[in-house]
Parts: structure tokens; C-alpha cells; sequence
């Protein structure tokens, strides 16, 4: 079993990452959201240089994917096309699409993200939303940095602002990555409808080298919602 153990989880390198997960919260497990994700990358992706959650955004390696994401409890089902290309300079260009279908209406919106990483740890970019109907136009500004750690992988650091319909939004992050497996964290979010404070974890469990499964828990704090978030996803990189 040591030696299967062994072979199976070698952190080969990757260009495809689909996966399938599920989104809910305690107090109501049967309204969740379920999700279907696909992403390729142009070139091969290292599983074994930084923590498995990270190793997209680590590798700076242009890529494209496709989520299907179906919510029963509103009866809404979204569409989401996105596209990252990075040049030689390591500015890079983002594009999305997306069609949410609520019911018997259907919203378009869509975004572009123009960006620079410092180095190769950290970018900084602008990004500019907008759609149709009730879909706001929105610009604003993110950062990323993962600041490595010697006794342990390191942290996830986000910062990022958006201005929509006169209004300020803020998002803070941190996650801590006790091993390449497992980290704890916390969220800030600051917007028009108040603002919230969450703790959480997630986990990646290595079944196979190409099999992965995530568990991601996390809790409000001083919020009107009650419950606990969880999430369980299944991951294949081949």
C-alpha cells in the first residue's frame, strides 16, 4: 500500500484541470450550488513548486476555461468564458463572458482585465466590467502577492477595489498554507449592503496523482447568515 501510496501521488505536471463541486451551507444542504469547471493551459503546469490551490496563479502561463454553475433555490443557471494570455514582457490580458439565466430572462455580461506581474509572485492589474439590464458597470483594481515562508509554504495575500453605481467596494484575504495540502484564512468584504468578516479552511486530499478532492469550510462572523459554508469538490489534472 506505501508503494501504491507512492506512485500515486508523484505531483506530475498538468495542462488540463476539470473538476466537478458542490457549494452549500448547513442550514439548508439541499439548496446549494452545483458547479462544473474546465481549464487548459498552454503549457504544462508544476503540481509540486508551490501549494496545489496556487499553482495556476503561480505558473503566469496563459490559459483558457469554462464554468456551469446551476442554482435550483432561484432557479438560476450561469455560463462563464474566460481567457488569460500572457506575454513575453509578463503584462497580461484577461477576458470573460458571461450569461446568467434567470428563469425565462437571460443577462449578459461581460469583463476585461489588464495586468502586470512584478515578479513571480505577485501582480497587480485594472479590471473593467459591465452588461445588460440590471448588470452594473463597475472598474476597479486587484493585487495578489504570495509572500513565501521558510517553515512553512507561505500566504495568499488579496487586495482589490471596485467602484460600481457610485459605490465603493473592498476585499481583503489572507490565507496561511500550513503544507502544500492545507490552509487557514480569513475575508474582509466591505460594500453597499454592509460589510462581513469570514474564517475558513480548505484542504486538497491527493487520492491519485491526477485525482484530487477539496474541502473548503467557512464561517461568517457578526453576519445575518447563519450556518456554516461548505464545499466539496472532486478535481482531475492531467
Amino acid at each position: 500500500m506505501s508503494s501504491f501510496g507512492a506512485i500515486a501521488t508523484q505531483d506530475r505536471p498538468y495542462q488540463h484541470e476539470a473538476s466537478v463541486g458542490y457549494v452549500t451551507n448547513t442550514e439548508d444542504v439541499s439548496d446549494g450550488i452545483l458547479g462544473i469547471d474546465y481549464r487548459y493551459y498552454a503549457t504544462p503546469i508544476s503540481q509540486s513548486a508551490s501549494p496545489y490551490a496556487l499553482n495556476g496563479f503561480l505558473a503566469q502561463v496563459s490559459n483558457v476555461g469554462i464554468n456551469y454553475s446551476v442554482f435550483d433555490a432561484i432557479d438560476i443557471d450561469t455560463i462563464t468564458v474566460d481567457a488569460d494570455y500572457i506575454f513575453d514582457s509578463k503584462f497580461f490580458v484577461g477576458m470573460n463572458y458571461q450569461r446568467n439565466s434567470i428563469g425565462n430572462i437571460d443577462l449578459n455580461a461581460y469583463g476585461i482585465e489588464l495586468g502586470y506581474y512584478v515578479n513571480s509572485l505577485t501582480a497587480i492589474s485594472a479590471v473593467y466590467d459591465d452588461g445588460e439590464r440590471s448588470v452594473s458597470e463597475g472598474y476597479g483594481v486587484k493585487l495578489r502577492h504570495y509572500l513565501e515562508l521558510e517553515s512553512t509554504p507561505g500566504i495568499d495575500l488579496i487586495a482589490n477595489w471596485l467602484h460600481e453605481n457610485s459605490d465603493n467596494s473592498y476585499e481583503l484575504g489572507a490565507d496561511w498554507y500550513v503544507s502544500n495540502s492545507w490552509s487557514v484564512g480569513s475575508g474582509y468584504v466591505r460594500d453597499v449592503d454592509g460589510e462581513d468578516f469570514d474564517i475558513r479552511t480548505a484542504y486538497s486530499l491527493r487520492l491519485l496523482d491526477v485525482v484530487t478532492a477539496n474541502f473548503a469550510i467557512s464561517k461568517m462572523i457578526n453576519s445575518d447568515v447563519d450556518g456554516v459554508n461548505v464545499g466539496v469538490a472532486v478535481t482531475g489534472r492531467f
